[in-house]
């Protein structure tokens, strides 16, 4: 009784937002940086990033990595279980497991009572300087043995699944992995919409509707690997097939249009069929080479092939509008880190990265079209970091040439310099205070940059820009940190500022509304971020998150101003077998695209987790009593505004369950399958 008092009262209180790295490699790296680690609490801290330990009862309490990643609370990450995603103040980290970067399904994939240990890089040096943030996933020691795993994941309320076999073998130095799943979905919709087309010599208005549309998606899968790990090298190689296809439908839709006071056509029947297919072939090959206690080497081939298919019928009435496009699309990494330490607490890395791009497009039906677009990237960075005392730095200087191609067209290229610098200063055994600063660039969504047009209704037509520019991106951040016993704080304050930030073009041609591109504002964004971690006990843990945002875009046509703020809490229970937890998110305003104004709603959820053995059992039930939240947008320009508000099953009351079964077979193995992405790019415009 007392036990569920505790729970009840943390739900009401505190309602929440809801391999072991080559040791060789390791030690090296420690003894050459001589890193000051300060341990409190759960938490340690060390030059360039924060060591979390998980307890017991975080392990066993969890069935996947992300679950152990939420359960571990760490301040400011924030972890969304279902689409994988781990955010942080200044954006979204980058996963690694061993110092090798991952995607979803292998962090979905690990097993919490195999991982050792958690590394969260705020302030990222070597071959994670690229990133914002990093999180590296240690695993514990391999050994010889097998395991087969079986889980199940089962919406109710929509329909909502994901089903997966994990198989792993390893004898000697030696590891096999298989892999093979079906993903659906299908939340039902319901959208209404207001258009406002502001023609030369009259004011077009249009008013659709629809209920229940579909938007099914479906996903097969299967991978295999195959991996060596020797005293002074790892390899890796691994291979897979993803089959992915998404159809949304709309049937009884309804259209109204009219001119200020004048009915032109009331009642018109829309439909509307949309899909999506893609099959992907992919191939990925990591090396690593301890060339000596203070040099190492590692280097990663990361490609895919994916056959894309869009379909798109759009009626309206009498007229009809068809899109059909088939790409062959090309996506190549590579990626190679040398680094080496010294013996007065400092270390020299490079890295260079390559990325490629190529989509070879047919289009057909209203419009046709023939595209090919090639993009490639190569980045040269110099790392250095070195600790005086109690103060570290990291000084990471780079270079970037940017090609982009469109048939028929002159090569656009940028040659830009990149630069981050970060630095972190003791204030004491328990505090540290932090600054960053970078310097980069980005280019205009592959699937932006091209001359395709499509009509797409009976007013408005699709149309890429070419013609859009490199951005320069900066960001400088500080932020302090404090780990006492049972308490953790973060806070912070940083700023963002992009120039050519792109936008959506709207502009009026005949009858025709044109909906394209350009790259002519400034976006700047100021946010100030505060988290709390508390943990009484190993068997009660709560956390505390806020931010405030303001959004500014200036340039063209374009004055926009939004402040915002969102809040998170988080409190989970454990006892036994069993562990209960609850989540609350804030509604919150955001800006999309530099433009679109969309406005949030409350987001809660409960669970509850039965693990024993071989055998682990998860149920939550999401929005339990909510069944009207809806996502409202809105934009306003000179020639084209519309507010918009949608309602999906996903929004509202649904819960699922979770059945997980594993038996091992010979000696303790880690359960670390490997996993490749699972999703296409594309540069179709759609």
């Amino acid at each position: 009784m007392k036990a569920l008092l505790i729970i009840l009262l943390g739900l009401y209180v505190n309602a929440s937002y809801a391999q072991e790295l080559d040791t060789t490699k390791v030690a090296s790296r420690t003894k050459e940086l001589d890193e000051v680690v300060v341990k409190a609490s759960y938490l340690s801290r060390g030059d360039d990033h924060i060591i979390a330990m998980p307890t017991k009862e975080q392990r066993k309490h969890a069935v996947t990595g992300y679950d152990l990643l939420n359960n571990l609370m760490i301040p400011g990450i924030s972890v969304d279980r279902l689409k994988g995603i781990v955010a942080t103040p200044a954006g979204n980290a980058t996963l690694y497991i061993d110092g090798r970067q991952v995607d979803f399904r292998e962090i979905q994939s690990l097993r919490p009572k195999d991982i050792s240990r958690v590394e969260f890089y705020d302030i990222p040096t070597g071959k994670y300087s690229k990133d914002a943030y990093s999180i590296n996933i240690v695993m514990k020691p391999f050994n010889n043995g097998g395991y087969t795993q079986l889980d199940a994941r089962q919406g109710v309320g929509y329909l909502n699944g994901d089903y997966n076999l994990i198989s792993k073998f390893m004898t000697g130095s030696k590891s096999l992995n298989l892999w093979a799943g079906h993903s659906v979905e299908n939340p039902k919709s319901t959208l209404t919409e207001h258009e406002v087309f502001n023609f030369p010599s009259y004011q077009l208005n249009r008013l659709q509707s629809y209920h229940n549309a579909g938007n099914k998606s479906l996903e097969d899968y299967v991978q295999a690997s195959i991996s060596n790990r020797g005293k002074k090298y790892i390899w890796m190689l691994r291979g897979g097939l993803v089959w992915n296809s998404k159809r949304n439908g709309i049937n009884n839709g309804i259209t109204n249009f009219w001119q200020t006071g004048v009915a032109l056509d009331n009642g018109s029947i829309l439909s509307e069929n949309r899909r999506d297919k893609s099959f992907r072939q992919s191939v990925y090959y990591y090396g690593l080479h301890n060339l000596s206690n203070t040099k190492s080497l590692d280097y990663v081939i990361d490609a895919y092939y994916s056959r894309n298919n869009y379909n798109r019928l759009y009626n309206e009435n009498k007229a009809s509008y068809h899109s059909i496009v088939k790409e062959n699309y090309y996506n190549a990494k590579i990626n190679a880190n040398y680094s080496m330490s010294f013996k007065h607490r400092n270390r020299l890395g490079i890295s260079l990265f390559e990325f490629l791009k190529i989509s070879d497009s047919e289009y057909t039906g209203t419009s046709t079209y023939n595209q090919k677009l090639r993009s490639s990237e190569s980045i040269l960075f110099a790392d250095y970091s070195q600790r005086i005392g109690k103060f570290f730095f990291d000084i990471n200087p780079g270079l970037s040439f940017l090609t982009y191609r469109l048939s028929g067209m002159a090569s656009i290229n940028h040659l830009t310099p990149r630069f981050q610098s970060r630095s972190s200063f003791m204030l004491s055994k328990t505090q540290q205070l932090q600054f960053t600063f970078a310097l980069g660039n980005t280019y205009p969504r592959i699937n932006t940059i091209n001359n395709v047009e499509q009509q797409i209704d009976p007013v408005v037509i699709l149309k890429g820009n070419p013609d859009m520019d490199n951005s320069i991106l900066l960001s400088p951040r500080i932020s302090y940190m404090l780990n006492v016993s049972k308490f953790a704080l973060q806070m912070g304050a940083s700023y963002f500022y992009q120039n050519h930030a792109i936008v959506s073009d709207y502009y009026v041609r005949n009858e025709n509304l044109i909906s394209s591109f350009r790259d002519d504002c400034v976006y700047h964004k100021s946010s100030i971020d505060a988290s709390v971690t508390y943990k009484p006990s190993n068997s009660l843990n709560m956390k505390l998150s806020g931010q405030w945002n303001e959004h500014l875009v200036r340039g063209g046509v374009e004055h926009r101003n939004l402040p915002s703020f969102t809040g998170s809490a988080m409190i989970n229970y454990y006892v036994g077998d069993f562990s209960f937890g609850g989540s609350l998110v804030t509604p919150t305003c955001d800006l999309i695209d530099s433009q679109i104004h969309r406005k949030t709603f409350w987001l809660y959820q409960l669970s509850a987790m039965w693990s024993h053995g071989d055998w682990a059992i998860e149920a939550n039930a999401n929005n339990l009593f909510l069944t009207k939240n809806k996502i409202l947008d809105e934009l306003t320009t000179t020639f084209y505004s519309f507010n918009q508000t949608e309602q999906s099953r996903r929004f509202n009351q649904y819960a699922t369950l979770k059945v997980v079964y594993c038996f091992d077979y010979g000696k303790k193995t880690s359960k670390t399958p490997v996993y490749e992405h699972r999703y296409s790019e594309s540069a179709i415009l759609k």
